[in-house]
């Protein structure tokens, strides 16, 4: 095993845990709601925006692995960062879904009071996103460049556009486009 590779693992257990926490934290949201039966009423659109958190995270999982053999991810300050993103991302995790299914089981009303909350953690976790991979297209090669300009324009203008606009219909669409688009785009990831 190479020294690059052992200070990866070891950097990889902070980054474990807040991603662990990020999944964990949806998964005890919906057994808390799926406990309340009848209760809850349940809402597509806040289903759909949490699926969304749900795929950033494993989605960061997977970038993670990518990140491995670049020995800048372990400067202090650049860990700093990533550590930051991935806060982020549970905060994401943590607001897709009310804590409380007893005082919050409707699921509609809980997504509109919560839409500028989401949105607003949706386009900081993009912006720091896009920022390390500007990082890291500066210091080596991406044969996908163009291509993920393109998409990474696309999912910070759509994150705005759902800050800024309440329209049922618009949130609809622009939540399939993410997932689509996040699917699409992850469907090649692998970890080997």
């Amino acid at each position: 095993m190479t020294p690059e590779i052992r200070s990866f693992e070891y950097a990889l257990g902070l980054f474990t845990i807040l991603v662990g926490l990020a999944i964990a934290d949806i998964a005890l949201s919906v057994h808390r709601l799926v406990r309340q039966g009848s209760r809850v009423q349940w809402d597509p659109l806040a289903l759909m925006a949490t699926l969304y958190a749900f795929l950033i995270a494993v989605g960061m999982w997977f970038d993670l692995w990518s990140i491995r053999a670049v020995s800048a991810t372990r400067n202090f300050f650049f860990y700093i960062s990533i550590v930051g993103e991935l806060f982020v991302v549970f905060l994401l995790a943590a607001a897709s879904l009310p804590d409380d299914a007893k005082t919050e089981a409707d699921l509609r009303q809980y997504y509109q009071a919560n839409r500028r909350y989401f949105w607003t953690l949706v386009l900081l976790f993009q912006l720091i996103y896009y920022s390390h991979y500007a990082y890291f297209a500066m210091t080596r090669p991406h044969p996908n460049l163009p291509h993920d300009v393109v998409v990474g324009v696309a999912v910070i203008g759509i994150a705005i556009i759902m800050l800024r606009v309440r329209s049922r219909p618009t949130h609809y669409a622009g939540l399939a486009v993410l997932i689509a688009v996040t699917l699409w785009d992850r469907a090649g990831h692998s970890i080997n």
